[in-house]
């Protein structure tokens, strides 16, 4: 098949403001706001304009999920929830902007993107074999707050479903880079040439 275009933000900035948050298991959260974890694979949620692929959001919160069996499908275990975390609020650490996009189509894709996740290889082989084989990459610079914001849990965040509208934009001030540049740019060399064509 032929290469996929992908779209690249090589220089990402957050926004100012951001009301969106994406909702993922509670060690991936952590994995990327440590800076362990500098992809996203997704089924679906990317749109093509103009030849290039784009996500919904460039920019989003990170919304941790606690869920007991996923912590299973991570290569590192997932902090468990504090005894003393309001259950009806989330704190929302960090904040992922999309650097590029580009499309997973083989197995041995797979492979040379290992290093760049947290999630086992059975669970990302569920994930690429689910309905239509295949999942989207989504290279990811995170940057994180020393103080989370407390977010109230709304109707709105409950259920199935990736992506959470907040009630009024968090402000990205006081933001910091949990990669250096180097270090960011490294990563997203990697996972770029991961996809590129191989014979």
């Amino acid at each position: 098949m032929a290469a996929v275009t992908a779209t690249a933000n090589p220089t990402p900035t957050p926004p100012e403001t951001c009301a969106v948050a994406f909702k993922e298991w509670a060690g991936v959260c952590d994995a990327l706001g440590s800076g362990r974890q500098s992809l996203i694979l997704r089924k679906g949620g990317i749109s093509e304009t103009s030849g290039e692929f784009r996500p919904e959001h460039p920019a989003f919160w990170l919304y941790p999920t606690h869920v007991h069996e996923a912590e299973q499908g991570l290569k590192t275990p997932g902090p468990a929830r504090p005894a003393d975390d309001p259950p009806d609020t989330v704190a929302l650490a960090a904040l992922a902007v999309v650097e590029w996009v580009g499309r997973v189509e083989r197995l041995d894709q797979l492979d040379h993107l290992a290093g760049y996740h947290d999630w086992t290889e059975t669970t990302i082989l569920k994930r690429f074999h689910y309905r239509t084989p295949g999942l989207w990459a989504l290279a990811v610079r995170v940057h994180a707050r020393p103080d989370p914001w407390r977010v109230a849990v709304t109707s709105a965040h409950l259920g199935c479903k990736t992506w959470v509208p907040l009630e009024s934009p968090m402000a990205t001030a006081g933001l910091a880079p949990v990669l250096d540049d180097a270090e960011a740019w490294r990563r997203l060399d990697g996972i770029r040439s991961a996809l590129g064509p191989r014979s």
